[in-house]
């Protein structure tokens, strides 16, 4: 074995991947509240982002359903 490298199973690394995709999940979702807060309307690029985010994660809003 190569020193610094380990070989991890397919199970342990959906894991991993699962918990990056929640935390890059929940960066967006708190950077989304933080630009609902100020004083300026969420530019329509950044709003298409978000919603594409629920619609990967499966978390339709019913504004989205439309």
């Amino acid at each position: 074995m190569i020193e610094g490298t380990r070989t991890i199973d397919a199970t342990t690394e959906r894991r991993v991947a699962k918990r990056r995709f929640s935390a890059l999940a929940a960066a967006v979702r708190e950077h989304e509240a933080n630009v609902r807060r100020r004083e300026y309307a969420i530019r329509p690029q950044d709003q298409h982002l978000y919603r594409r985010l629920r619609q990967i994660l499966g978390v339709l809003e019913e504004s989205d359903r439309r």
